[in-house]
């Protein structure tokens, strides 16, 4: 009995460790950045925030981001903020971020970027927030996503031909 305990044992680990062989990531590990540790992430997530909160407000998103700086000069910080997040900037490269409310489209997903890198810092991918916009009037999902060049190369032949 003891004996074919450890075979179900062995067998079980022999398959887990097969199994996780097949799972594997297009960059390899510790070279793509992740959105718990990345500044410029950080920094996207509390811009979403803020866009959600000019939303709520307003009923869409700001045409530019001087509309949402504006905005958020003339309404009091929410409350438990402690005050308006850092300047809508890539800690990584120093440069502002680019706005679009019609900005674009990841392949495989649903929405718009609106608000991304200017450049490919981060191990040659941009970080950026995807917008998917709901029903008229309802509040868009906001999502912080790592974004391979590829999707602005391909945007950038659309608009050239």
């Amino acid at each position: 009995m003891k004996a074919r305990s450890s075979i179900i044992h062995i067998s079980c680990f022999i398959a887990f460790a097969v199994a996780a062989a097949g799972c594997g990531t297009a960059v390899p590990a510790g070279r793509r950045p992740g959105a718990d540790i990345d500044p410029c992430a950080e920094r996207l997530h509390d811009a979403c925030g803020r866009l959600l909160l000019y939303f709520s407000i307003n009923g869409s998103l700001p045409d530019t981001l001087d509309e949402l700086a504006r905005a958020e000069s003339q309404t009091p910080p929410p409350p438990g903020t402690g005050g308006r997040t850092g300047p809508l900037v890539c800690p990584i490269s120093g440069k502002p971020y680019v706005y679009s409310k019609d900005g674009p489209r990841v392949p495989g997903r649903a929405g718009r970027l609106v608000l991304y890198d200017a450049e490919p810092v981060h191990s040659g991918m941009r970080w950026g927030v995807l917008a998917d916009v709901a029903a008229e009037g309802r509040p868009p999902t906001l999502r912080v996503i790592l974004v391979p060049v590829r999707v602005f190369a391909a945007e950038k032949q659309k608009k050239a031909g």
